[in-house]
């Protein structure tokens, strides 16, 4: 039986691939692509109590690894384009912290699960279609909303595999007391987002792929502008600005996001995301600079919580080609993210800001490979009452130390 029906099922797909061959391979009006990009890396953790080596896959979603299939239809007639775009990403090891699912890399898993990572799932990130023309281009589906990575892609230096400003590669791990061992409360719970309740990375806190409708205006010049809407009340608007001008490359982004269904982490009924990043570069000496900026806050929040939050990322390097295998990159990088504690097992804190620093280094073999190594440290101070200061003000801070590689195709 499972034979016959295996035969069927590749018979089935020999007759779609003979059709798709058929009716599109030499129809010039109609494109198909397929690529993407396989992030994978070690992982060296030392959380002041113990210590350990994993292997997994790096980063959050979106620069995990991630196989795009992609297609374009051009209507010349009606002076129009349509296509699709459907996203997959590859998912290594078993539970995350959250206790659920196939560990993503945007969650990374605690100490505790470390070494159940042997296998791993697919899982789908974003399926949508498009229809475009001179009056901009609509977009209807499971897709990235105007203000996912607002603070993140203004970095005119490309080093966004080993440092960007959402907390990705720690946020599941514990925090370990001077005393208790443990708190058994995770770094990524002072970095609480209100837009995405239970998304602990910080910033970008509008930044994962929503089922919704976006619209991208026409460009006008150097500026272009999008909005959407997304379930459920979730509305954004983004506006990007990217020129070079004597030498120098600057890049502006700006972000607003209203969700009318946010804010439950904190007991409220909506929130709002407002965010910047701007990014200098120094065409000719490759010197470089990224400021980045989130403000948060929650409607009717209960007394206490963390209901008005704000976080700043800041990054400053080279990146040069000093030798014959390509460009190189250094940079060092500091986020502070405040009174992101929001309320879950947090009784008696009042505020927090958890500090965040690293160095990175980066070298490029033309442009389909990638390693670096980088060095992170996370520290965290909290007020409040007598017995939250004293379980979280002498938290042991958490070092990373991350060597990987990223594969372009």
């Amino acid at each position: 039986m499972k034979i016959k029906t295996f035969s069927k099922t590749c018979l089935s797909l020999a007759i779609l691939s003979s059709f798709s061959l058929h009716s599109y391979a030499d129809e010039e009006k109609y494109s198909w692509n397929i690529s993407g990009w396989i992030n994978e890396g070690l992982t060296y953790y030392d959380d002041g109590v113990g210590s350990d080596v994993a292997q997994l896959s790096d980063n959050g979603t979106t620069l995990g690894s991630r196989i795009t299939l992609s297609g374009n239809y051009k209507l010349e007639e009606q002076g129009m384009d349509v296509g699709f775009e459907v996203i997959i990403e590859p998912l290594s090891g078993t539970p995350n912290f959250a206790g659920g699912g196939h560990q993503t890399p945007l969650l990374f898993a605690n100490q505790d699960n470390l070494d159940t990572f042997n296998g791993g799932d697919v899982g789908l990130l974003g399926s949508s279609i498009y229809v475009g023309g001179d009056w901009g281009k609509l977009t209807i589906g499971l897709q990235s909303m105007p203000t996912d990575n607002i603070a993140v892609l203004a970095d005119p230096s490309g080093t966004i595999w080993s440092g960007v400003s959402p907390l990705f590669r720690a946020n599941g791990f514990f925090i370990r007391g001077v005393e208790e061992g443990s708190t058994n409360v995770a770094w990524g719970q002072f970095a609480q987002c209100l837009a995405t309740p239970g998304l602990g990375i910080g910033i970008d806190c509008n930044g994962i792929y929503r089922n919704g409708v976006r619209y991208d205006l026409p460009a006008m010049g150097n500026v272009s502008v999008a909005v959407g809407y997304a379930n459920d009340e979730i509305y954004d608007i983004a506006v990007k600005y990217s020129a070079e001008h004597e030498g120098i490359k600057t890049n502006l982004h700006a972000g607003y996001s209203v969700n009318k269904d946010g804010g439950s982490n904190v007991g409220g009924n909506s929130s709002s995301t407002l965010q910047f990043q701007a990014g200098l570069m120094h065409v000719s000496s490759g010197v470089f600079g990224v400021a980045t900026y989130q403000m948060e806050e929650a409607d009717d929040a209960i007394v206490g919580s963390g209901d008005d939050t704000d976080a700043y990322y800041f990054k400053a390097g080279i990146r040069k080609q000093f030798n014959s295998l390509g460009d190189s990159a250094f940079y060092a990088e500091y986020a502070t993210y405040n009174d992101q504690y929001g309320m879950a097992h947090l009784d008696g804190v009042t505020g927090s800001e958890l500090s965040q620093w690293g160095l990175a280094a980066e070298q490029y073999f033309g442009s389909r490979f990638l390693i670096y190594a980088k060095y992170e440290n996370l520290s965290l101070s909290v007020d409040g009452s007598d017995a939250a200061r004293s379980a979280y003000n002498s938290a042991k801070d958490l070092s990373l130390v991350q060597l990987g590689g990223t594969v372009f195709f």
